[in-house]
């Protein structure tokens, strides 16, 4: 070979006009090659980090904003009824939600408690909701039904707490 210059990933010597290296296929041209492109390596390296950034963001800061916004949630119980239906005995708990946060939220989950006159818990359970959607800075009523394991007499106040709600996005 007359005129030759060598690989540039290799470093073996090919004909100077080649465009690829018979030995280890890799391109010639200057920046051909990723490992050999500065600028296509930055791209790709912001490209990776504002993806780990958006994700973490996203993961993080969002998802702490949105538990706190749940916790924020305000619960007021207006009534508390009972009825038989067949052989069982439900009972249920009437209110409103007050949203204050910029999140909408769905799929609510409830934790309620039912007390005596005596301030006793007499009843707990977990119900939730899919139906419902809690729209951001507003109220939103809300009902929540159970199975009565006590007499119906024996559930007179009833404290209903929003354990989770998932976002809508």
């Amino acid at each position: 070979m007359q005129n030759s210059k060598n690989c540039i990933m290799c470093y073996s010597e090919i004909d100077s006009r080649a465009k690829k290296c018979p030995n280890c296929t890799s391109l010639q041209a200057k920046y051909s090659n990723l490992e050999n492109n500065p600028i296509l390596i930055g791209i790709l390296g912001a490209m990776i980090i504002g993806i780990f950034g958006f994700i973490i963001y996203n993961n993080f800061y969002i998802r702490s904003l949105e538990e706190k916004a749940v916790n924020d949630l305000k619960v007021s119980v207006t009534d508390i009824s009972s009825k038989i239906e067949g052989d069982t005995l439900y009972v249920a708990c009437m209110g409103d939600i007050q949203n204050n946060s910029e999140f909408e939220f769905r799929d609510v989950k409830y934790q309620v408690d039912f007390f005596s006159d005596k301030n006793e818990l007499v009843d707990t359970f977990t119900v939730i909701d899919e139906d419902i959607r809690l729209k951001a800075k507003s109220p939103t009523n809300f009902r929540v039904r159970g199975l009565a394991q006590k007499e119906s007499t024996m559930y007179k106040n009833c404290v209903v707490k929003v354990a989770d709600a998932w976002s809508c996005k």
